[in-house]
């Protein structure tokens, strides 16, 4: 009884509190929504989809389906293939980032953003100074990286309600950012460079506090990119190499690269994959990856010129000029599918497919398990 009394006082006092929010348009998105977010299948219901071209295009996944913002629309595909959002923008340079509740696009160089969920654009912005770099939570906690007069760096920090929570304003080059899943963590890779010489560090916050959580430095070579893992861990690439922190700012475990350079990364949930080369014009390539711990999993050599790099879950996907390879990591095997990848950029969708993605369309590539 005492538990039914709380449940209706919270609903009474949630309904007060959020009037603005009852409307008949809120509950007609939210239901379509809903909808949208229930379509889940293997594949798309056909071969491919196509959308329209344009000069600077940008691809990611967005609940299963396919994300497109081109210079002039942003065009999303449900998980089915079904076209759910055809939206105008006007962006130079569109990148578009797509996580858990929200798509965010925004203008690379300029100073425009918008978020859309699975029916429409819910929301659009425009930033003081140039933005340089954006992430998006799936719990739709959203940071854009601008600049100011006073300060080389700005992060600031969105609730998914488009409330500004957060203002970090730093004198270091952010190099990127990133928000775990939960929404309550917050990390910055920052590099400095003083007399010619680098050094990155890593900045930890936690969304609606004012301090800062941690700050750990983490080498003097160049800072790439950062991303939670699902384990909590950040995974950090930087020019010399992997590192693993807790989300206290404590390295746990690194990797030297020994004189090879990064070449193709991706940083996600499931741990880091990487490939190194000694020079630009080499044909061996070095195949790293790591999972969500920061535990290596796979360090082999690979012939032939790689230009795309995705992975989920137990699978790594590359291309080369003949087709797109599948790395699949429980058994150590490679399978090749011929196919053309020049102008193609690759999204693994599962362990057992990917999108490859040209000017006028993206087409379902299946792995047999």
């Amino acid at each position: 009884m005492i538990l039914y009394l709380s449940l209706f006082g919270f609903v009474i006092l949630a309904f007060f509190a959020n009037t603005n929010l009852i409307t008949y348009q809120n509950f007609y998105y939210f239901f379509k929504d809903l909808g949208a977010t229930a379509e889940a299948v293997d594949i798309f219901d056909s071969d491919s989809v196509s959308y329209p071209t344009d000069g600077e295009q940008s691809f990611t996944l967005y609940r299963k389906g396919l994300a497109v913002a081109g210079n002039s629309s942003v065009t999303v595909f449900s998980a089915t293939g079904r076209q759910i959002v055809s939206a105008s923008i006007n962006y130079q340079n569109p990148v578009a980032v797509g996580a858990g509740k929200y798509l965010l696009v925004y203008e690379l160089g300029g100073t425009e953003y918008s978020l859309y969920n699975s029916n429409i654009q819910i929301h659009s912005g425009e930033t003081e100074y140039v933005i340089s770099s954006a992430a998006v939570s799936d719990s739709g906690m959203y940071a854009l990286v601008s600049a100011s007069s006073t300060h080389t760096s700005v992060v600031s920090l969105y609730s998914s309600r488009f409330s500004l929570l957060n203002k970090y304003n730093l004198n270091d080059y952010v190099m990127d950012i990133d928000i775990n899943a939960k929404g309550d963590r917050l990390g910055i890779l920052c590099t400095s460079s003083v007399g010619g010489s680098f050094s990155t560090r890593l900045l930890t916050a936690q969304p609606g506090k004012g301090e800062l959580r941690a700050e750990t430095v983490i080498t003097d070579a160049l800072g790439l990119s950062c991303a939670f893992t699902a384990s909590g861990k950040i995974a950090v690439l930087c020019s010399d190499g992997v590192y693993f922190l807790s989300d206290t700012g404590k390295t746990e475990t690194s990797y030297a690269f020994d004189g090879f350079s990064p070449m193709l990364t991706e940083l996600g949930t499931d741990g880091v994959a990487v490939t190194l080369k000694k020079n630009t014009v080499s044909e061996k390539n070095i195949v790293i990856i790591f999972d969500k711990n920061g535990k290596m999993v796979y360090n082999e050599s690979v012939t032939g010129n790689l230009d795309q790099l995705s992975r989920a879950g137990d699978s790594v996907f590359w291309t080369t000029e003949d087709g797109i390879w599948r790395l699949n990591l429980k058994n150590k095997t490679l399978q090749m599918i011929g196919c053309i990848t020049d102008q193609r950029v690759i999204l693994a969708v599962s362990e057992d497919e990917v999108l490859s993605c040209s000017p006028q369309k993206a087409s379902y590539i299946v792995f047999q398990s």
